[in-house]
């Protein structure tokens, strides 16, 4: 043999080394320790030979079987069956993905098999059946090993009894030569025998060998014994153990009524169970207790499992955030799980899931909502408006849109014959056009989408809190024990309600969370509404309220910028009234006294800032109504003084009238909202307007009818130059018709709407009107009476007084042109304004007569005898062709002019008025046509 021709493999398996390559030493690096320390010192003889070998071997096989056991791989695993299938267990444990070290434990042919583990991982989806069968194959397994057994102990039966034979021969040897001289441990000179003490530890080794190959026997027997125990109880309890199954088919089936059934019988048989199957035993303490077999703890676990899952669906149902349940929807739930023993109240985890939910609807409906606004705002704000122009053609200010008020009429369609009540209770939600420019609906509709949002989690909010009321009166709670005894649950057992007692019962302090909590809510939707009416147009966009008001509409952060006043009144009650109602509503719910505050504080302020708003935009609009003024007759009407007489006003005092009337109307609904709220249980946070608050809105409502005639001036300023035009006499139509009719009925549709007495006092607004009509009227005289005296100097002063000459004496130019420049300014009026005929031909005739009386004055005594001819023809022609319009001043003053001339001589003028009548008549008969609008 060679001895350089083994491998390394062969040469440290043979020397028992892990590596041919030792670091330290071979003791260290050797696969295979074998400890002979206690025989170092010994030398091998007939005495311990036996020992040093017996020991040796012993070493030898524990190493071999730690290996065994260290080393057990994949190839011999293979072969290794479940004991309860006859299946190969090697692939059932890669699939279950077991770790290799935990491996053996899984194995039955291992000393680390773990029953536990084995049935609990690998048999944990068996059901009765399954075991059952798998307890069958054991038995025959068992019974075919017992047999195999026996087989063993037959056919080594006949050696075990030789050397039983054996053994005691040598003791009666020992007895028969034993020799007490010698010394222990000596051998005698007969024949060299061993100390019976010698042999009697050996026999000892022998018996524990015999022991240990008879364990095996005896553990299978007990194994046997416990199995046949165990099958037996199995079968008896068969209801029991198929508890999991049923249950497990009942939730998969969603068939929950039974489930609940089921389990209350499980209960039932498991309390049985522990009754009939406890063993009592000391424990550890020395106390005497009932021990339950494991494997009913194991069955009732895996129950308990079951019951989980269906505890855990209905809480997860009963907690859905469902805010439109009704109470027979949540009620069953929580009766539900009462009976499955929850640790957890599910009526206090009820409400509280739907108290954080209206919270945080309030919060995500107001971030998001905010957010749009904002972005609305700014598309607003960048987009081109129409700025005003110099010339005033444009119906805008500041980018508001003006043109929708030209169409206001039609918001108000068929109401003749109808009381102004009647008409103020007319909405224009009938009107589906637009009252404001598109970009500023949008965002007016953003509001009322934002308004309505908090209004719907509002009123959600009241319907759920009528369910906590119910649950804090015990009403709820009432209808659950009798729903209990109805389904002979309870049975009328009041020990068995007592168990429920803790949930049922709200405690105090849980009481006092959850008015709390409705108190939060309440407070958050008034923080949320604050930031939302308190805040102006710029501190918008800072989520900030305002710190400074100056009156205009810009203070307003809940009105769209460049909004008018129109939109203003159509869309801001939609956005009130709704909230009014459903802070009503959260009021009277009586949740607390703090609540029932926040709530009033909250309708004051929207209330009184909304009332500003209108207020605000009405005189901002009002203010600018003059650039709506088109010059165009939209309507004649009556003289109130001449009913015969009618004359033609503009578009203006109608869109004046109907807009203050809508105004009023609107902020006395505002005002007086309490009468369309219901009073419940005592509560009404909306009350009948303070005193102030009525004298704020009819100063308010003053400052606005002085913003209509301000608004007129800045159109009779644009004419000032020029006043005599058909806007100047279509200005003073309109003034009157204001004066007489339209702040007339403004007025008295103000005092029945607030019961107040506006129209009784004596109000300088009137004053003021007729100041403005006086002064517009006199600028028309003004400029008028410039045009009569340039006309009268320039034909006037043609004619030479002194030295005249006639044989006609036709009427001269100066009266003749005059006369016709009156009848123009009488055509004007006549057609606009018949009522102001009158009045300018008065002043126009006196302010004639009175400058030919001073003209004259210089002629007096120097005038040709033609000259007083023609004078008196003149002034002759002049009072005729007047006529009836001819004023008492007018024919004083020419009369006295004509005695300056004939120079007091009366009779001479008369004879010259007699005999210059012919002449007179004449020219008449001739200008008849000329001059008919005198007539």
């Amino acid at each position: 043999m060679d001895p350089f021709g083994a491998s390394e493999g062969n040469l440290m398996e043979f020397y028992h080394l892990k590596t041919l390559e030792p670091h330290t030493s071979w003791k260290n690096d050797s696969s295979v320790h074998i400890n002979l320390e206690k025989w170092q010192d010994a030398s091998p003889d007939a005495d311990n030979s036996y020992d040093i070998l017996k020991d040796l071997l012993n070493q030898q096989q524990r190493t071999y079987e730690k290996e065994a056991a260290q080393n057990m791989n994949e190839a011999a695993m293979s072969n290794v069956a479940d004991p309860l299938n006859n299946n190969m267990m090697l692939p059932l444990l890669n699939r279950l993905q077991i770790p290799q070290k935990d491996k053996l434990k899984y194995l039955v042919n291992t000393k680390k098999f773990n029953v536990k583990m084995f049935l609990k991982d690998i048999h944990n989806r068996d059901s009765f059946e399954d075991l059952t069968r798998s307890l069958d194959t054991l038995d025959k397994t068992l019974e075919r090993q017992s047999d195999e057994l026996k087989d063993l102990v037959q056919t080594n039966f006949t050696k075990y009894v030789r050397v039983k034979n054996r053994l005691d021969q040598i003791y009666e040897q020992f007895s028969m030569r034993y020799t007490p001289s010698l010394a222990p441990g000596s051998i005698d000179a007969n024949g060299g025998q061993l100390d019976v003490n010698e042999l009697g530890d050996k026999v000892d080794d022998a018996i524990r060998a015999t022991t240990l190959k008879l364990k095996p026997l005896l553990e299978t027997n007990r194994k046997m014994v416990n199995y046949q125990a165990t099958k037996n109880f199995i079968e008896e309890n068969r209801d029991y153990f198929n508890l999991t199954t049923k249950l497990k088919r009942c939730l998969d089936k969603k068939d929950y009524s039974n489930l609940v059934l089921e389990y209350a019988k499980a209960k039932e048989l498991h309390n049985q169970l522990i009754l009939a199957a406890a063993v009592a035993e000391e424990n550890e303490m020395g106390q005497v207790v009932n021990r339950v077999p494991k494997v009913v703890d194991k069955v009732w676990s895996e129950v308990e499992v079951v019951m989980e899952s269906y505890r855990q669906l209905t809480w997860k149902t009963l907690l859905c955030a469902d805010n439109e349940e009704s109470q027979h929807d949540f009620l069953p739930l929580i009766s539900k799980l009462l009976d499955l023993n929850v640790d957890k109240n599910p009526i206090m985890a009820w409400l509280t899931v739907h108290l954080d939910n209206f919270e945080k609807q309030l919060q995500e409906t107001s971030e998001q909502m905010f957010n749009k606004i904002l972005k609305g705002q700014q598309n607003i704000l960048h987009n081109k408006a129409e700025a005003d122009s110099d010339d005033h053609n444009t119906a805008s200010i500041q980018g508001v849109d003006l043109t929708y008020y030209l169409s206001i009429g039609q918001f108000f369609q068929d109401t003749d014959g109808k009381s102004n009540d009647e008409l103020a209770f007319r909405s224009l939600t009938a009107f589906q056009g637009l009252t404001d420019s598109p970009i500023v609906v949008e965002m007016w509709l953003l509001f009322l989408r934002y308004i309505n949002s908090l209004e719907k989690i509002a009123m959600k909010f009241v319907e759920f809190w009528e369910h906590v009321q119910n649950f804090l009166d015990g009403v709820y709670q009432t209808t659950l024990i009798n729903d209990k005894k109805k389904d002979n649950i309870l049975v009328g057992d009041l020990k068995t309600i007592d168990g429920h007692k803790q949930f049922l019962q709200l405690e105090k302090e849980q009481v006092r969370h959850l008015r709390h909590r409705g108190e939060h809510f309440v407070n958050t939707l008034a923080n949320q509404l604050t930031l939302f009416f308190m805040s102006s147009q710029e501190s918008l966009s800072q989520r900030a309220t305002i710190t400074k008001e100056n009156g205009s509409p810009q203070d307003y952060g809940f009105i769209p910028p460049r909004a008018n006043g129109l939109s203003c009144l159509r869309y801001l009650p939609k956005m009130v009234e709704p909230l009014l109602k459903s802070i009503t509503k959260l009021a009277q719910l009586g949740i607390s006294p703090r609540a029932l505050e926040i709530s009033k504080k909250l309708v004051s302020m929207i209330t009184d800032r909304s009332v500003a708003a209108i207020a605000s935009t009405k005189l901002r609009d009002t203010s600018n109504f003059y650039k709506l003024e088109d010059w165009k007759v939209y309507q004649t009407v009556h003289d109130t003084n001449r009913s015969e007489l009618e004359y033609g006003i503009t578009h203006f005092p109608e869109i004046v009238r109907i807009f203050q009337e809508y105004s009023i109307q609107t902020t006395r609904d505002l005002l007086f909202a309490f009468e369309k709220l219901p009073v419940l249980n005592g509560i009404s946070i909306v009350n009948y307007p303070s005193k102030r608050s009525l004298t704020a809105v009819e100063i308010q409502q003053l400052i606005s009818m002085e913003a209509v005639l301000e608004s007129i001036l800045k159109n009779a300023a644009k004419d000032k130059d020029n006043p005599r035009n058909s806007h100047t006499i279509l200005t003073l139509t309109n003034l009157q018709y204001i004066r007489e009719t339209t702040f007339p009925q403004i007025l008295q549709y103000f005092d029945e709407a607030f019961e107040w007495n506006l129209r009784e006092k004596k109000l300088e607004l009137f004053s003021l009107l007729a100041k403005m009509e006086s002064s517009i009227f006199g600028n028309y005289l003004s400029d008028l009476k410039i045009n009569i005296r340039d006309v009268l100097e320039k034909k006037y002063h043609e004619i030479s007084w002194a030295t005249y000459t006639s044989n006609s004496f036709r009427a001269n130019d100066y009266v003749i042109e005059v006369l016709m420049l009156l009848v123009t300014i009488h055509s004007e009026c006549f057609r606009i304004g018949p009522q102001l005929i009158e009045r300018v031909l008065r002043e126009t005739q006196i302010f004639i007569s009175k400058y030919l009386f001073e003209s004259f004055k210089p002629f007096v005594g120097n005038l040709s005898s033609d000259g007083l001819l023609q004078v008196t023809v003149d002034l002759q022609f002049f009072q005729r062709v007047l006529g009836r319009l001819l004023e008492r001043d007018t024919q004083v003053t020419i009369t006295a002019c004509l005695q300056n001339c004939f120079q007091n001589n009366t009779e001479r003028m008369q004879r010259c008025i007699k005999e210059t009548e012919p002449i007179v008549s004449s020219n008449l008969a001739r200008t008849s046509v000329q001059f008919a609008a005198f007539k």
